[in-house]
């Protein structure tokens, strides 16, 4: 194996904002080895960023991957870490573990693991630290079906007892339903799980889903929803009180598809004020739309398009404040050419700055890029496409 992208930390990108102040985008090194990618980023309450990602090396006979993690300590990421590893892992471009900080040492991480034979036969395993990283709980199955179908596409959120995470469930494809739900359960600081329960009982099979708690404890899940009439929208539920709300839709956006897209939301809260971001088609025209709600997630203003004409999607979002959100996406410029392209706007939906973080590609093989607020800068983090593939991350300025 050999170290990948062991660089300099340097300037790749200025552009003038529509302020007239410039946009800065520095590259972090961060040292992988073997086949990098699925990258992640996790903020605690203290403002500490985390990463993590998964790293394989390919033997005569199997592919080892291991979850690995770095802490980014003044501009610089710590030596990688390696929390599990496996040869009969399930890794997918869109479908990615993670690490959860919660502050005062508690972390939580989750990847995938294959149940079967069929090539989508993958579950959930997870583990906790309570210090730090240092040391980590034996892996258990996060959910309670372990039938040979998918069950994935994980969003964990810290709560005051733990945490609580939700994942699609494919259960009723092995009970003869042939519908994926969502579910969901807590997990306490010592990794024990509580009672499992549904939040949406048809769902998008295969849109990466997200998570964010409000500032009076209620946690809002975001994901993409399956109608009998095959309209894909973007839901949200809250999980208040114990109970997760009847699923409602952030915008009617109409976008009637025969398959997944799998292009889910993003989503993150400041003060009173929730701000989501998603990809749509409907009626044949891409689009990336941002919508806030001033009202903690219990209704959401018009969407607001914010791309440049040919999105690809995969949306990454951050706010920075209760009336100013920065959202990162892949736009085309052709069948394979596109940009990491990032944007602040505010809520009334004027352009604060725009830059394009890095070319990328509008294969797969890019995965889903990641975003992070570090002080008054972002964290982005995305997957170069090659042979091996690798990580870049920067921080982006203004």
């Amino acid at each position: 194996m050999r170290i990948l992208f062991a660089v300099l930390i340097f300037t790749v990108a200025s552009f003038w904002s529509s302020f007239g102040g410039t946009v800065e985008v520095d590259l972090i090194p961060l040292q992988t080895q073997g086949i990098a990618g699925e990258p992640h980023l996790s903020g605690d309450p203290d403002g500490r960023v985390f990463m993590s990602w998964v790293e394989r090396s390919k033997t005569d006979s199997e592919t080892e991957a291991a979850l690995r993690w770095s802490e980014l300590v003044d501009s610089a990421w710590t030596p990688a870490q390696t929390i599990a590893k496996g040869a009969d892992w399930f890794v997918n471009w869109a479908d990615v573990p993670s690490v959860t900080a919660a502050g005062s040492g508690h972390m939580m991480a989750h990847w995938l693991q294959r149940v079967g034979e069929n090539r989508y036969a993958y579950g959930v395993r997870y583990a906790v630290s309570n210090d730090e990283g240092a040391s980590w709980s034996a892996p258990a199955w996060l959910h309670q079906d372990l039938s040979p179908t998918e069950h994935g596409f994980v969003s964990v959120v810290p709560v005051p007892t733990g945490y609580l995470a939700t994942w699609l469930d494919g259960n009723g494809y092995a009970s003869g339903t042939n519908e994926m739900a969502m579910h969901a359960r807590s997990i306490a600081w010592d990794g024990s799980l509580g009672e499992e329960s549904a939040v949406d009982t048809r769902t998008c099979d295969c849109c990466p889903t997200t998570m964010t708690s409000l500032e009076d404890g209620t946690v809002m899940a975001f994901y993409r929803d399956r109608s009998e009439g095959e309209v894909r929208d973007i839901y949200a539920s809250r999980f208040e009180n114990k109970t997760w709300s009847e699923p409602v839709p952030v915008h009617n956006d109409g976008w009637m598809l025969q398959a997944c897209p799998v292009n889910g939301p993003a989503a993150h809260s400041s003060d009173e004020t929730v701000a989501v971001a998603w990809f749509t088609a409907a009626g044949g025209s891409p689009a990336v739309h941002v919508a806030f709600s001033g009202d903690q997630g219990l209704t959401f203003e018009a969407p607001i398009q914010i791309d440049s004409g040919r999105p690809t999607g995969r949306v990454a979002l951050r706010m920075l404040s209760d009336s100013e959100v920065a959202v990162m996406w892949i736009e085309s410029a052709g069948s394979e050419e596109a940009g990491l392209m990032l944007k602040i706007i505010n809520r009334a939906g004027k352009t604060l700055h725009t830059v394009k973080v890095a070319d990328t590609s509008s294969a797969r093989s890019s995965g889903y890029p990641r975003l992070e607020k570090f002080g008054d800068s972002l964290i982005a983090a995305w997957t170069v496409p090659g042979e091996p593939s690798t990580l870049q991350t920067a921080q982006v300025s203004w």
